[in-house]
């Protein structure tokens, strides 16, 4: 199920499409998410970042429909794509990286992984270093496999979007009790991944 295309099996056979109902009240306990993470940083919480997620927010249903309700280009997704989710073999001749961990996998655009793993894990030196070129592999395999109708900017495109998106992700992780240790450090790389993809001018 490349991203290129949708398959038919997608919301049938495999996995279910989110409707507008179901996005607006996840975006509803989000915001209750959000006024908890708010109260609970303080003045740690730099106001620059406050609007951010405000205008993000704003902006959450248009994004919504632009990219996702045309259910094209669509596949299925990890959720947790980071890389000690991934088993490397020994020999890398005779076998190749297995995921593990997909208890949160769903329907959605496959730039939501590459940008978790790279955008909320990756400190700026090392992320403006491998990025693009990550994301150019990335993008040669697709075609190599197969898929028309997806060139790299459209990736990019998405890959801008994911990140911009993905500064939620911190926020929700900190509702379910995760450790400071882990959501503070990815919400503070997500921003400054936002900041050098120019990620709010998709919120112009």
């Amino acid at each position: 199920m490349p991203p290129g295309g949708t398959s038919h099996g997608l919301g049938r056979s495999v996995g279910a499409f989110i409707d507008e109902r179901d996005f607006n009240r996840i975006m509803d306990e989000f915001s209750r998410h959000f006024s908890t993470f708010v109260d609970r940083l303080g003045d740690r919480l730099p106001v620059e970042r406050r609007h951010v997620v405000e205008r993000l927010m704003a902006n959450a249903s248009r994004l919504f429909a632009e990219r996702y309700l045309p259910r094209r280009r669509l596949t299925i997704v990890h959720g947790d794509a980071h890389v000690w989710n991934a088993l490397c073999p020994k020999d890398p001749a005779r076998g190749d990286v297995r995921l593990i961990d997909w208890d949160g996998w769903r329907i959605g655009v496959a730039a939501r992984d590459l940008a978790y793993m790279i955008a909320l894990h990756w400190y700026p030196e090392r992320r403006r270093r491998f990025e693009r070129r990550c994301l150019e592999h990335y993008h040669a395999i697709l075609v190599e496999s197969g898929v028309h109708g997806y060139d790299f900017d459209a990736l990019w495109l998405d890959y801008r979007r994911s990140v911009l998106c993905h500064v939620m992700t911190p926020i929700w992780q900190a509702a379910i009790k995760l450790g400071p240790w882990i959501w503070f450090g990815h919400f503070e790389r997500t921003m400054m991944a936002v900041d050098d993809l120019g990620c709010l001018e998709l919120l112009d």
